[in-house]
């Protein structure tokens, strides 16, 4: 979640920085590298093995592992900027000679694919109310190919909501950010439309509704079977605890950044200026820090998956085999007993 309001930066860092500037600067590389690495993996395992390719919720996590990775990056990439803009000045910031097109399309992607990761999840919590409370129904989110029209419809409807940067956004001296004309607006669309609305406040409410509901059936399932519990039940709820930790793990390092954000939006309007100035720079290395808390929900997920998923563990050490041998990407090598069979 990027506090941003009218331009690239956070906020512009102070001429004597505070510790959340350092610990923002010295935390999310590691937290950069650490998630690229497991989403990377994450991709290939459920991407390239068969046994979980056929599962109804591995193209939600494919994709979720692509969008987290286009965060990170963008994230890292805004982070070395501020650091560029705080040694040498504002004239050597990457985006001081953008033309207003490269403005508008990057603040767009920006914000759409964050918007597309929280999103994404709350397409996991639906797929599994479906698996665990009507677990006899074909329903329209567990087929593949319904999977991916799903996707792609939240993705376009996402798109159209943060039309509103292209229109507004401009190069404004050096600052990618909205034209006097339409400010107004444009911080209102941003503050309540996009940031208190799509991007946490909704989602969390769809998850959190979402998650209950899954573990009171879970709850309602195992009373009643006692003892005489079946093995695919053992199964569905290991992959049940590992999307749920996904939606809870969502929400906790969301939170505390969304609290903060909300904050200092409340004390941007007008009549209340005069103290949110003050208020902004006491907040201001809490927000860093949350910062750097937020990151950490676009890099833990492969930590979730090896803790929680027993065949996931055993399809990393399965690839990773294969690429030993050196035929991850190539043909196999086809054993004895298969070439007597043909």
């Amino acid at each position: 979640m990027n506090g941003n309001i009218t331009s690239n930066a956070t906020f512009n860092p102070p001429e004597m920085p505070i510790w959340g500037f350092w610990v923002k600067h010295v935390a999310t590389p590691i937290v950069t590298t650490v998630g690229l690495t497991g989403n990377l993996l994450s991709f290939l395992v459920m991407g390239c093995s068969k046994r979980l390719c056929k599962k109804s919720y591995s193209q939600l996590l494919c994709l979720l592992a692509v969008f987290d990775s286009l965060n990170l990056i963008i994230n890292q990439v805004e982070l070395i900027d501020e650091m560029v803009v705080y040694k040498s000045g504002h004239q050597n910031s990457f985006y001081v000679d953008f033309p207003n097109s490269a403005c508008k399309i990057y603040n767009f992607l920006k914000h759409v694919f964050l918007l597309i990761s929280s999103w994404l999840v709350v397409c996991l919590s639906v797929e599994r109310v479906q698996a665990v409370c009507f677990p006899f129904r074909r329903t329209f989110i567990r087929k593949r190919f319904s999977v991916a029209i799903l996707v792609t419809i939240t993705i376009i409807i996402l798109s159209l909501t943060q039309i509103f940067r292209i229109l507004f956004i401009e190069n404004v001296r050096g600052y990618c950010m909205a034209v006097q004309e339409y400010l107004s607006l444009y911080v209102y669309l941003h503050q309540y439309g996009y940031h208190l609305s799509l991007l946490f406040a909704l989602p969390c409410v769809i998850v959190l509704s979402c998650n209950f509901a899954v573990i009171y059936q879970i709850y309602v399932i195992r009373k009643e079977a006692g003892h005489d519990r079946p093995r695919s039940l053992d199964s569905t709820r290991k992959a049940t605890t590992m999307l749920l930790l996904i939606g809870f793990v969502f929400i906790i390092t969301m939170f505390p950044q969304f609290v903060c954000m909300s904050v200092l939006l409340y004390y941007t309007d007008e009549s209340r200026r005069h103290i949110g100035r003050q208020m902004m720079l006491n907040m201001r290395p809490y927000l860093d820090l949350f910062t750097v808390v937020s990151y950490t929900n676009y890099s833990i997920n492969f930590a979730i998956y090896v803790l929680c998923g027993k065949s996931f563990r055993r399809e990393v050490r399965r690839i990773f085999k294969r690429t030993r041998r050196g035929s991850f990407f190539g043909t196999r090598t086809r054993t004895k007993e298969e070439v007597l069979r043909s």
